[in-house]
C-alpha cells in the first residue's frame, strides 16, 4: 500500500477494503484530519494502526470484526522561556520552537519570549533563527520553570547568507502582506553611501515606494506618507528621513529585526490607514564590551555597548554624524553666489541610547532614548555693494531649516506564569521643524538700517502609556490583548515677522500664538491566533479605539480577519480583511511631501480617515529554504481623505481655519504585487513587481469626476543582488524603476495687471494668472536609479575591518524632486522644469568592528 500526503480518514477507508474490517468511532472524539504518507508491504495490521495513530494518540480496540477507536488524554505541560544570542545575551524575537513529531510548534514575542504548550512526554524541541545554528533543547523535566536557550551565532556573513536555517516558512505565517527583516538579514543588505538601512531595504520590497528622490518618503499600497505608522521600540516616529531620503533616522547597526505589515493588521496596532513598521532596537551586549566605527566621505558613526553589571544591566549608545556640505556642495548649491563671506552648512545627527536591567527571571526594564535632527543653513553676503542715490548698501541674508524627533521609552516585562506575559510601556515622541530667515541691509551714509527677520515653527507630541498581554493557553491558541491611552499635543504653524532695524521693532504679522490643540486616544484590542483544523489557521481579531478633541468624542469598530489554508505541497493560500481609522492628518501641498508639511488632528468638520482593505495571495517556501515565492493582491477603500481645495501649501493658508480650506473625499487603492526572493547560495536577492492604481474623488475637485492621485504609480520594479566573492568580498546592486507621479499644471494662463492698487504697488510688472481644469492631470518621467556598492572584509585577532565602496545613482539619472513652470522672458514663453537634488553620489566608507 502507498499513500501519498491524504488524511488518516481516507488510509481508514483503505483499510477497510484491503482488511475487511470496520473501524468504529465518533467523529467529535477522535480526529482522523491529519495528512500521512505511507509505505506498507507485507506489513502486519497492528504494527501498522501503531504507527498511523501513535502521533494523534489514538488507541484501536478490537471488537469482533470492529477496530473501536478512542482518543487517549494525555497530560501535558507547558514550557517556557527566552531564546537568545550566546554570546552577547540579546533576546531573539521571531525565533522558532517546534516539536517535529507532534508537528507543534510556536515563535518568540518581539522580546524573545515563548510558551508552548505540549504533552508530558516530550524529550526535546528544535529551536532555530536566521543567522544562528539551531539547537536540540532537551525539557524532559523542565516543566514550570522560565528557561533561557541559547543560541551559537553563525561565524561570518558568508555563512548567514549560505546556511541560515529558518524553520518558520513563508506559507506557515498565518500573518500575510508582512515582511520580517532580522539583524542577520538587514546586513546582509546592499550597503549604500557605507551603510545598510532598514528603511531603504523595506522599500525596495513590492508595495511600497520611496517617493520622489530627495523627498524621502514611504507610500504603501497608494497610502500617504502620514498613513504609516512607524513604531521604535513601541514608539511612534512621525518623520524617519535624513539627508533629502538617503538615511533612514535609525543606524542600523542598532536594530534587531523588524516588520513591515501592508495589510492585514494585527489588532493590537492602530491609528494608520496603510502600514505598520514595527523597529526593535538591540538591547545591549550582557557579558563583553564590543563596539564599531565608521567615518565615510558623507557621515561618520560609532557604536559601543556592553555589560553595566554582568548579566544582569547592559547598555548601548549610538551616534551618527554627516557632513555633505564639505565635499557636496556642487550637489547643494543654489543659482545665487554666496559670496565671500557667505556659507553653507548642510548636516544630520542622530544620538541613541539604552538601558537594559533583569530585576528577576520574571521582571525586565528597558529605557531608551533618541534625538534626531537635519539642518541646512545658508548664508549670503555680496561681495559687490549696491549704488545709492544717498550712498551705497551693504546687505546679507540667512536662512535655516531644521527638523527632527526627540523619543523616549520606558518599557516593564513581566512574567505572570509559563502561559502570561504583559508588557507595560511608557513612550514620548515629539516632532517638529522650524524655517527661519534673516535680512538685512545697511545705508551708511543715511544710518538708515533693516534687519527683517521672519520664523515659522511647528512642533507635535504624544505622550503614551499601554498595556500589552501575551496568553497561550494551548497549541492550537495564542492570544493577545491589550489596552492604551495617547495624549496628543499640536502646535501648527507659530508664525513669527519682524523688523529689528534701528527703530524699535515693528511686529508684521500676528499669528504668532498660532494654534494649541490637544486630543485624547484610547484603543482596546484582542486578536486569537486560532489553529482551526490540520491545515487551516486564522487570526482573528477587533480593535476599538476613541478620540476626543475640542469636545467631540469619536469612536470607531475594526474588526481584523487572517486566513490560511495549506494546500499539497507546501503551497498556502491567504486572505485577510482590514478595518483601519486614522485620527490625525498631514497637511501638505499637491506636490511632494517635505519635511515642513504639519500634522493636525481630526476637527468638529473634518472626521477621522479610515479605510477596509480585502487581500488575497499564494506563498510558497522551497523544501531546502533556498527560494521564496509570493503573490498578491489588494483592494482598499478610503473614507474622510482631505485635500487643499486651491492647490495651495499648507503654510500659505491661515491655519486657524485649515479645516474650511479643504474638501473631504473618498480615495481607492487596488493592484497586485509578485516577488521571488532567493535567500541561499554566494547569490542572494529579490526581483519584485508591482502593478497598482491609486485613485481619489472629492465633490469639489476635478468636477466630481475620480482622477489619478499623486500617488498613483502604475508599474514598480525591484532588482536586489548581492554576490559574495571568496571570503572578503561581497559585491551588491539594486536597481529600481517607477512609473512617474501626477501633476497638476495649468492648462492656460493670461497677463494680468501687475500694479492692481496704488496701495499695493508690487513690481510694477505685469504678472501671468494660470487657469486650471481638474486636478493631477499631466504625470511626470518615469523614475529609475541603479546603485551598486562592493565591501571588502578582514578579520583581524581582536577586531575586523572593512572597506566600502559604494555608487548613488550610478548613470546619474536626473530624477526629479519637484517640479515648477519657469518663464523665458526673451521668447515670452513658460516651460515646465524640474529640480534635482540627487545625482551620482559616490562613497568610501572605511570602518572597524570590535
Amino acid at each position: 500500500m502507498v499513500v501519498k500526503d491524504q488524511p488518516l480518514k481516507a488510509v481508514c477507508e483503505i483499510l477497510e477494503k484491503e482488511y475487511g474490517i470496520h473501524f468504529s468511532y465518533s467523529r467529535e472524539l477522535v480526529d482522523l484530519s491529519r495528512k500521512v504518507t505511507v509505505t506498507a508491504y507485507q506489513q502486519r495490521l497492528k504494527s501498522l494502526l501503531e504507527q498511523l495513530f501513535a502521533p494523534e494518540d489514538i488507541r484501536f480496540t478490537r471488537v469482533g470484526d470492529q477496530l473501536v477507536l478512542q482518543q487517549v488524554k494525555r497530560s501535558t505541560r507547558t514550557i517556557s522561556g527566552y531564546v537568545q544570542d550566546a554570546v552577547s545575551g540579546e533576546k531573539l524575537p521571531g525565533a522558532t520552537i517546534y516539536a517535529p513529531t507532534l508537528k507543534q510548534g510556536t515563535t518568540t514575542n518581539q522580546y524573545g519570549f515563548f510558551s508552548l504548550t505540549t504533552v508530558k512526554d516530550t524529550n526535546s524541541l528544535i529551536v532555530s533563527y536566521v543567522g544562528y545554528e539551531p539547537a536540540l533543547l532537551p525539557v524532559e523535566g523542565q516543566a514550570n520553570r522560565i528557561l533561557l536557550v541559547p543560541l551559537q551565532p553563525l561565524a561570518s556573513l558568508q555563512e548567514v547568507v549560505v546556511s541560515a536555517t529558518d524553520k518558520t516558512k513563508l506559507q506557515d505565517q498565518t500573518q500575510m502582506s508582512r515582511v520580517h527583516l532580522p539583524l542577520a538579514v538587514v546586513q546582509s543588505m546592499p550597503k549604500l553611501l557605507g551603510e545598510a538601512d532598514v528603511m531603504r531595504t523595506l522599500q525596495s520590497m513590492p508595495g511600497v515606494g520611496g517617493g520622489m528622490d530627495g523627498a524621502g518618503g514611504l507610500h504603501v499600497r497608494g497610502g500617504s506618507p502620514d498613513q504609516n505608522l512607524i513604531l521604535m521600540d513601541g514608539t511612534p516616529v512621525f518623520n524617519f528621513s535624513h539627508f533629502f531620503g538617503v538615511y533612514s533616522l535609525l543606524n542600523a547597526e542598532v536594530v534587531k529585526s523588524a516588520d513591515l505589515y501592508k495589510g492585514a493588521f494585527p489588532a493590537r496596532f492602530g491609528g494608520r490607514l496603510s502600514s505598520v513598521v514595527d523597529i526593535s532596537l538591540k538591547d545591549g551586549d550582557m557579558r563583553h564590551y564590543h563596539g564599531d566605527v565608521a567615518i565615510g566621505m558623507i557621515s561618520a558613526k560609532f557604536n559601543v555597548e556592553g555589560p553595566i553589571i554582568k548579566d544582569k544591566t547592559s547598555f548601548i549608545v549610538s551616534a551618527r554624524r554627516s557632513y555633505p556640505d564639505l565635499l557636496y556642495n556642487a550637489t547643494l548649491r543654489t543659482d545665487g553666489d554666496f559670496g565671500r563671506g557667505g556659507a553653507l552648512l548642510a548636516y544630520f545627527y542622530d544620538v541613541n541610547a539604552k538601558i537594559n536591567h533583569i530585576f528577576s527571571a520574571k521582571d525586565r526594564i528597558y529605557l531608551s532614548l533618541y534625538k534626531g535632527e537635519d539642518n541646512l543653513r545658508i548664508k549670503s553676503v555680496p561681495d559687490t555693494a549696491l549704488p545709492d542715490a544717498a550712498g551705497r548698501v551693504t546687505e546679507s541674508s540667512r536662512f535655516q531649516l531644521g527638523w527632527g524627533n526627540t523619543i523616549g521609552g520606558l518599557r516593564w516585562n513581566h512574567i505572570y506564569s509559563t502561559r502570561l506575559f504583559s508588557n507595560v510601556s511608557l513612550n514620548y515622541s515629539q516632532y517638529a521643524f522650524r524655517t527661519e530667515y534673516n535680512f538685512k541691509s545697511k545705508m551708511p551714509a543715511t544710518g538708515q538700517a533693516s534687519d527683517l527677520y521672519g520664523k515659522y515653527f511647528s512642533r507635535m507630541k504624544n505622550l503614551g502609556l499601554k498595556v500589552d498581554f501575551d496568553f497561550r493557553p494551548s497549541p492550537n491558541h495564542s492570544f493577545r490583548f491589550g489596552t492604551a491611552v495617547t495624549a496628543h499635543y499640536f502646535k501648527p504653524g507659530l508664525m513669527d515677522m519682524s523688523d529689528k532695524g534701528a527703530i524699535p521693532v515693528v511686529p508684521l504679522d500676528t499669528g504668532k500664538n498660532g494654534l494649541d490643540i490637544r486630543g485624547t486616544e484610547m484603543l482596546l484590542y484582542l486578536e486569537d491566533d486560532w489553529r482551526l483544523t490540520e491545515n487551516l489557521y486564522a487570526n482573528l481579531g477587533v480593535h476599538t479605539s476613541g478620540f476626543l478633541v475640542e469636545g467631540r468624542f469619536y469612536h470607531s469598530l475594526q474588526p481584523r480577519v487572517g486566513l490560511r489554508y495549506m494546500l499539497p505541497r507546501n503551497w498556502a493560500v491567504k486572505a485577510s480583511y482590514t478595518h483601519m481609522n486614522q485620527y490625525i492628518h498631514l497637511l501638505s501641498s499637491a506636490g511632494t511631501s517635505l519635511p515642513t508639511d504639519v500634522w493636525v488632528p481630526s476637527t468638529q468638520r473634518v472626521a477621522p480617515m479610515y479605510s477596509r482593505q480585502v487581500a488575497a495571495g499564494i506563498a510558497k517556501t522551497s523544501m531546502n529554504n533556498a527560494f521564496e515565492f509570493t503573490l498578491e493582491g489588494y483592494y482598499k477603500t478610503m473614507y474622510n481623505m482631505i485635500e487643499y481645495s486651491n492647490n495651495n501649501t499648507a503654510i500659505t493658508e491661515n491655519l486657524e481655519r485649515w479645516d474650511e480650506n479643504v474638501v473631504i473625499g473618498k480615495g481607492w487603492s487596488y493592484g497586485g504585487e509578485a516577488m521571488i526572493k532567493k535567500q541561499k547560495g554566494s547569490t542572494t536577492g529579490w526581483i519584485g513587481y508591482t502593478l497598482a492604481w491609486s485613485t481619489r474623488q472629492f465633490p469639489d475637485i476635478n468636477r466630481g469626476r475620480i482622477f489619478p492621485y499623486k500617488y498613483d504609480h502604475r508599474h514598480d520594479v525591484e532588482i536586489v543582488l548581492t554576490q559574495r566573492i571568496g571570503k572578503r568580498w561581497e559585491a551588491s546592486a539594486s536597481w529600481h524603476y517607477t512609473t512617474g507621479a501626477p501633476l497638476t499644471l495649468p492648462v492656460s494662463s493670461y497677463q494680468g495687471v501687475g500694479t492692481p492698487s496704488p496701495w499695493d504697488p508690487g513690481n510694477g510688472g505685469d504678472v501671468a494668472l494660470d487657469r486650471y481644469d481638474g486636478r493631477y492631470n499631466y504625470r511626470a518621467a518615469d523614475v529609475h536609479r541603479l546603485d551598486v556598492g562592493i565591501t571588502y572584509s578582514k578579520q583581524k585577532k581582536r577586531w575586523r575591518k572593512s572597506w566600502n565602496l559604494s555608487v548613488y545613482n550610478v548613470y546619474n539619472q536626473k530624477n526629479p524632486f519637484l517640479y515648477y513652470m519657469k518663464r523665458d522672458e526673451e521668447e515670452k514663453q513658460r516651460y515646465l522644469s524640474k529640480v534635482t537634488v540627487m545625482p551620482i553620489l559616490p562613497s568610501i566608507t572605511y570602518s572597524i568592528k570590535f
